[in-house]
């Protein structure tokens, strides 16, 4: 798992949405730093996960479509389709060389259950 430069301008987005409601593309870009192409490309993939909607017209933007006390990190990544896995072996499918005898993926398994917890403790409210 990696906190990818996508993850993180995505969480940049939704907290200035969460702070100053509907804003336009533009808007959010210049207030986060960020390229409006990128912002325009993470949003769009945000609209497509249910987060943010959008409105059309003159007095149009972006805005929260889902409250940040109902969403996570685990959410997040989950919606950007971000892998939230440890190591390899605990991917679905996966079949390891030692199967019902690795002490390896037991562990992974321990840990991976202990970090989606985690990720799934804490609204982005708090964050915010």
């Amino acid at each position: 798992m990696l906190v990818t430069r996508e993850m993180d301008y995505a969480l940049r987005i939704l907290r200035t949405l969460h702070r100053d409601g509907l804003l336009s593309a533009s808007s959010i870009a210049e207030r986060e730093y960020l390229q409006k192409a990128v912002t325009l490309k993470i949003l769009k993939r945000l609209h497509a996960a249910g987060i943010v909607s959008s409105r059309r017209g003159p007095d149009g933007g972006y805005l929260l479509a889902r409250d940040c006390k109902e969403l996570t990190l685990y959410d997040l990544f989950s919606a950007l389709g971000e892998t939230i896995v440890v190591n390899r072996c605990q991917q679905p499918g996966y079949r390891c060389e030692h199967p019902g005898n690795c002490n390896l993926c037991r562990e992974f398994r321990r840990v991976q259950s202990a970090l989606d917890r985690e990720l799934q403790r804490t609204p982005l409210s708090q964050l915010f």
